[in-house]
């Protein structure tokens, strides 16, 4: 990551951070600049996520936390990091990642409290969205978003590409639900739910639940569907 010479306004200068990195360069890098910028600002260093506590965010602004996990590990830390979010209100979240967990995150993580980076984002963004995160500041990187758009246009075949709310069906028939019991989940007409099942298998060229079942095991399946790779369809 690069250091910018951009004068940065600081809209909180005493902004109370937590950065969570395995990368020791990130962690001293990001304290160093900090200090420099703003010293009236304070940071407490971890190397895993694991490590926050209730003590410690009930007295932090901003946490800067990279999250670079197998799809494996990644729904568990989704699942702990939003029950952190409806603990701690106050908190403003920088979250840093690589490009192919972009829409697990946009989906399981992004809200008002929540921005989204790219692991490469040069440090005077970073340092832009720890003073600023309350402010005016953008919730997903360009950065984040090129990456993303470079990867998906090798990978990923758009006229096959399912719309947010089909891959959310999908994902959760995966996971054994009915689809009355997805309608409920939702609050969507049954006939709302079973449409958008329909209109998936018909823009995947699946005819049948078989198919549909085959192909959510499938290599190609768990990847549309951001399923980890031991997920179970029954």
């Amino acid at each position: 990551m690069q250091e910018s010479k951009t004068r940065i306004f600081l809209r909180n200068p005493f902004c109370r951070a937590a950065v969570v990195s395995k990368r020791p360069l990130m962690r001293d890098g990001l304290q160093f600049i900090m200090a420099q910028r703003a010293p009236q600002s304070s940071v407490v260093l971890l190397s895993d996520y694991s490590e926050l506590n209730p003590e410690m965010l009930a007295q932090i602004d901003v946490v800067v936390l990279e999250l670079d996990s197998s799809l494996q590990e990644i729904f568990v830390e989704c699942e702990f990091l939003n029950s952190l979010h409806n603990q701690f209100r106050q908190i403003q979240w920088i979250i840093m990642l690589p490009a192919h967990l972009t829409n697990i995150a946009i989906e399981r993580l992004l809200n008002s409290k929540t921005s989204l980076l790219s692991l490469y984002e040069p440090m005077s963004s970073i340092i832009e969205h720890v003073f600023n995160s309350g402010g005016e500041v953008e919730r997903i990187s360009r950065l984040l978003l090129q990456e993303k758009a470079a990867q998906s246009s090798g990978t990923e075949v758009p006229s096959n590409s399912l719309t947010f709310s089909e891959r959310r069906v999908l994902r959760l028939i995966s996971k054994g639900w009915q689809l009355t019991q997805i309608a409920t989940l939702l609050e969507k007409n049954y006939k709302t739910v079973s449409a958008q099942k329909s209109s998936a298998l018909r823009r995947l060229g699946l005819k049948s639940d078989a198919e549909m079942f085959a192909w959510m095991i499938s290599e190609s399946g768990m990847q549309e569907l951001n399923l980890p790779p031991d997920n179970a369809v029954v």
